[in-house]
This record gives structure tokens, C-alpha cells and sequence, in this order.
């Protein structure tokens, strides 16, 4: 229990930072509209120029629909191009962010002008990603349930390896195969496996979560299916805005961490006791 009010009083400090730094909120809000246009094109060229054949295949097995060549060279670029947009952004953000806890006034456009700068190491983090990506829907597609179990594993510790991803690849321009084991080592030397401050902002949101879901019935027991569509659409915008501000305080909180790993220095409103009671140190 003191674990978990040390997390939640991390993340209370890092919506701190968010209140006086409201334009952070651009950086999560720019990604997720470029997620969706650049999916939607790519989805587009590809349900043009193959479209006929998936049907045809989805009709003769639509339980297990069979991948071609064609359809996995399709997954694999839209896997580069999401994460390619996901890591800029979160570089951009978390260069703003840290160069701000530390007393600067980084703009938004310098983030993303040095982001911009570290952009083909991007790219190769992302090609590195989305193989890993392909790598784990083939495996999955071929094992069974159990073994199934022990990919999640894998991917959970991937998750945890490449926490610092875009930190390092901010401040560090390094390939990816060396950003991703300089994570993986600033995650394991300093901090160990548990987070507390991880599991404090997934409840917190999950908590934030639950007027979302309950406002199309309620609008539907008031107005009926008019009030249901009206309430779904409030939902829909609501997920939105708390994803954009939960990505923002998650990239803040990663830049004060990686801001502590690297220089063991903690800005207001953090304290340096902060850090080292969140985390679990290894030995």
C-alpha cells in the first residue's frame, strides 16, 4: 500500500507538470491524428490493389484466413509507418518535457525540430519494431494456446526493454539495436522490474474511464436511441482527450525517470527521494 501511494503521488506531481505545460498535449494529439490519416491511406492502396483477393480467401476460411505475401508486406509497412509517427512524437515530446522539468523553456517546435534532426534513426527503430511486431503475429498464428501464454511474456519483456526508447534515441542519437540495449540496461541497472508509478496511472485511468462508458446508457434511459448515438459520439471524443492527456503525463513521466537514470538530479516539483522509492533498485 505505501508502494502504491508513493506511485500515485509521483503521477499527481507529473499532472502537475501537464497543468503548467498544457501545450505538451499537442505532441500525443498530432501522433494519433497522423496514426489514423497514414493508416487509412496505406489500409486504402492496399483494400484497392488486393482488395478482391482477401475477400476471395476471407469466404473460403473466414475462421482462419490465410496471409499471402502481399498482405504481410502490407501489415509490415503499416507497422514501420505507425511506429515511425508514435516514436517521433514521443521524442519530440519527451526532449520538450525534459529540457522543461530541468527549468527551460523548450517550444514545441524545437522538440520537433531536433526530433526531425534524429529522424533516420527513428526510422530504423522503427523497421526494428515492426519486424519484432511481424515476428510475434507469425509465432502467434503457429503456436497454441499455452505456448501463446509464453509469447505474451516475450512481449511484455520487449515492452519493458524499450521503455527509454525515446529518450535515448533523443539525447543519445544511437542506432536502434544500441538504443534498445541502452534502455534495456537503464531499465534493469537502475530501476529493477516494478514501476509503481506505471501501475498508479493505469488505475488512475481506468477510474477516469468509467463516466465514459456508463454515459450512452444513462443518455439512453433519458432520450432513448437518440440519446444512445449522442452518448456513443460523447464517449468516443471522451476516450480521445483522456488517451491524448494519459500519453502526455506517461511522456513526462518517462522524461523525469530518464532525466534521474542519467544525471541523478530530480527538479521541483520532484524530489530525489522520489525516484529512488518508486522504483525498486536491483542489487
Amino acid at each position: 500500500m505505501d508502494r502504491f501511494s508513493r506511485g500515485w503521488d509521483f503521477i499527481q506531481k507529473s499532472f502537475a507538470i501537464l497543468g503548467s505545460n498544457k501545450d505538451l498535449l499537442i505532441f500525443p494529439a498530432a501522433s494519433a491524428a497522423s496514426c489514423i490519416i497514414a493508416s487509412m491511406w496505406i489500409l486504402g492502396i492496399f483494400g484497392f490493389a488486393y482488395g478482391d483477393q482477401v475477400r476471395s480467401l476471407f469466404m473460403s476460411n473466414p475462421q482462419h484466413l490465410m496471409m499471402t505475401h502481399e498482405m504481410w508486406a502490407g501489415l509490415f509497412l503499416l507497422y514501420v509507418v505507425n511506429y515511425f509517427i508514435v516514436v517521433f512524437f514521443n521524442v519530440g515530446l519527451v526532449i520538450s518535457a525534459t529540457d522543461r522539468i530541468a527549468g527551460g523553456h523548450a517550444s514545441i517546435n524545437q522538440g520537433l525540430d531536433l526530433a526531425w534532426r534524429r529522424k533516420g534513426k527513428i526510422f530504423q527503430w522503427a523497421v526494428v519494431a515492426a519486424t519484432f511486431g511481424i515476428l510475434m503475429k507469425v509465432a502467434e498464428r503457429r503456436l497454441s494456446f499455452l505456448e501463446r501464454m509464453g509469447l505474451r511474456l516475450i512481449e511484455m519483456a520487449w515492452g519493458l526493454a524499450t521503455v527509454f526508447i525515446a529518450p535515448v534515441l533523443a539525447a543519445e542519437d544511437i542506432g536502434p539495436i544500441d538504443a534498445l540495449r541502452r534502455s534495456s540496461q537503464i531499465f534493469k541497472e537502475t530501476w529493477g522490474e516494478k514501476l509503481a508509478g506505471g501501475y498508479a496511472l493505469g488505475l488512475y485511468f481506468l477510474l477516469l474511464a468509467i463516466p465514459g462508458v456508463v454515459a450512452p446508457f444513462i443518455l439512453f434511459r433519458l432520450f432513448g436511441t437518440m440519446g444512445m448515438i449522442a452518448g456513443c459520439a460523447l464517449m468516443a471524443l471522451y476516450f480521445l482527450l483522456l488517451s491524448t492527456i494519459s500519453a502526455t503525463v506517461e511522456g513526462v513521466l518517462i522524461a523525469a525517470l530518464y532525466r534521474y537514470a542519467t544525471t541523478k538530479e530530480a527538479s521541483k516539483p520532484f524530489r530525489t527521494g522520489d525516484f529512488a522509492t518508486v522504483w525498486r533498485a536491483k542489487a
